[in-house]
């Protein structure tokens, strides 16, 4: 995770801050930094979808979302699109590390639940919230310079 003066950001504002500082997303400015701020532990601490994920999904909103200002057949031909490559970046983290839900992951890295997903390392339970930031700051990437 980003620590930076004293402040330590939580896995969706480090997801975001190193998306863009590797590659700028279009339209990224403080008020991301806001949204993001509540999104660590899973939203707001409460478990649920993972923060590197949902900074990842932010990110591809920013890449790839729509503005609101598009003809229908623009937005909706975005919308179906933008959807697609996020539903395929979900299947792609559960497949890797095991689920999208914070608690889950939590679980698996604390060894209390089933340690599922190809590339969750084997031995002694340890945090593994770093890597799901690293991999979904390289996926991000990827998916980049896929679309480009």
């Amino acid at each position: 995770m980003k620590e930076d003066d004293g402040r330590s950001y939580n896995c969706a504002e480090s997801v975001m801050i190193r998306v863009n500082r590797e590659s700028p997303l279009p339209g990224f400015n403080t008020s991301c930094m806001r949204i993001t701020s509540v999104f660590g532990g899973g939203i707001a601490g409460y478990g649920e979808v993972c923060g590197a994920i949902s900074g990842a999904v932010v990110s591809l909103g920013l890449m790839l979302g729509t503005n609101g200002d598009e003809t229908v057949d623009d937005f909706k031909l975005k919308r179906t699109q933008a959807r697609s490559v996020v539903k395929e970046f979900l299947q792609k983290f559960t497949e890797c590390w095991g689920s999208v839900r914070c608690t889950h992951l939590i679980e698996m890295d604390e060894g209390k639940r089933t340690q599922v997903g190809t590339l969750r390392p084997e031995g002694p339970p340890n945090n593994l919230c770093n890597e799901y930031v690293d991999w979904s700051t390289k996926k991000i990437h990827e998916i980049r310079i896929s679309i480009e």
